[in-house]
């Protein structure tokens, strides 16, 4: 398995959809991929190797990651998708429950867990009632989306983060020109997520992306993963987003027990009929979009029902790729939705 660092220039615009993405969805990332190679291979070998993709790896989405330099030291803190599953303390006092109460709307908007958290939450997830033992009030809330626990960081680096907005949404007005009189006859606006660099009292705070991929036949070779640093991802190319400044690309191994009992899913899912009844707790999102071939068109995709990221199955699943033909364009429209899975409810 590999881990792949997307690194940005400091405010860096990005356009993944018109809503304020704070994450790229596997199936927007293996478009951008496929992108990408369409620009280094031929296309009777991009044919080749996007079959062997669709058959034998398995891509995450791209989660938010914080790099935080003090004193020329670096860490790295990844975020996870929070689990669909009750997390609650047990055998508390009701003092402490009426408190949990008053913070439990704080609580529920919490996206995404450091990936410290999420090992906690694995460690006390319980089975047999179905329900995650921990207390949110050991860690604090970065942007009122992102959890990190206490320990992870200095005290002076909490401060710093707890008025930290990693991704800001910033708004580009934009005219439409009559040809013919040069007047403008309309106004619009082009709106982008900017990842946000923070430096304040000898600490600096940078966002980056990364993601996983499950790739044992070395099919998605280095150098075609590394060709979006060539092509940037995403929309609004034109207009200077989504330039990718490094990418960095690494062996990784989930450090877990495969019970074989719960799974997370860190990727958007489009489920096999034979998935079905694994599928536990989850949550559901239309996708569609337009299609890109190497240029924008005006084509939709069709809006496909999908399974989102930290769905919880009880067993493992496969997940599909919706693949389709488009009049006009010679190559089969892929709309990736493969599973990929991380054991959850035991550490080693």
């Amino acid at each position: 398995m590999k881990k792949v660092i997307l690194s940005f220039k400091d405010n860096a615009k990005l356009h993944i959809g018109d809503e304020l993405y704070d994450y790229i969805s596997s199936d927007k990332l293996y478009s951008m991929v496929i992108n990408a190679l369409s620009y280094v291979i031929t296309e009777n070998e991009l044919n080749v190797v996007v079959k062997a993709i669709n058959e034998k790896v398995k891509i995450s989405s791209a989660f938010l990651g914080l790099k935080i330099t003090k004193n020329n030291v670096s860490k790295y803190i990844d975020f996870l998708p929070k689990p669909y599953l009750l997390i609650r303390e047990k055998e508390i006092s009701k003092d402490i429950e009426e408190k949990n109460l008053l913070n439990r709307k704080k609580y529920k908007n919490i996206n995404w867990v450091s990936y410290n958290a999420f090992k906690n939450l694995s460690e006390k997830y319980d089975f047999k009632e179905d329900v995650i033992d921990y207390s949110f009030k050991n860690g604090f809330i970065v942007d009122g989306r992102y959890y990190i626990e206490n320990h992870e960081v200095d005290n002076n680096v909490i401060k710093i983060l707890e008025n930290y907005y990693p991704i800001k949404k910033d708004m580009l007005q934009k005219n439409v020109i009559d040809r013919l009189t040069k007047e403008s006859i309309d106004t619009y606006y082009d709106s982008f997520s900017v990842l946000t660099t923070n430096e304040s009292d000898g600490i600096k705070v940078e966002p980056y992306f990364y993601f996983f991929i499950d790739d044992n036949k070395e099919i998605l070779k280095d150098k075609y993963i590394k060709a979006l640093e060539f092509i940037s991802i995403g929309g609004k190319r034109s207009l200077g987003a989504g330039v990718i400044e490094k990418i960095d690309i690494n062996e990784y191994k989930f450090n877990v027990c495969d019970n074989f009992n719960r799974y997370v899913n860190l990727s958007m899912l489009y489920p096999k009929e034979s998935d079905l009844a694994s599928i536990s707790k989850y949550s559901l999102e239309n996708r569609n979009g337009f299609i890109f071939s190497k240029k924008a068109t005006s084509i939709k995709k069709p809006t496909l029902r999908m399974i989102k990221e930290g769905s919880i199955f009880t067993g493992k699943v496969e997940g599909d790729i919706y693949s389709f033909k488009v009049d006009g364009i010679s190559h089969d429209i892929h709309v990736y939705g493969k599973a990929f899975l991380y054991p959850f409810g035991g550490e080693k």
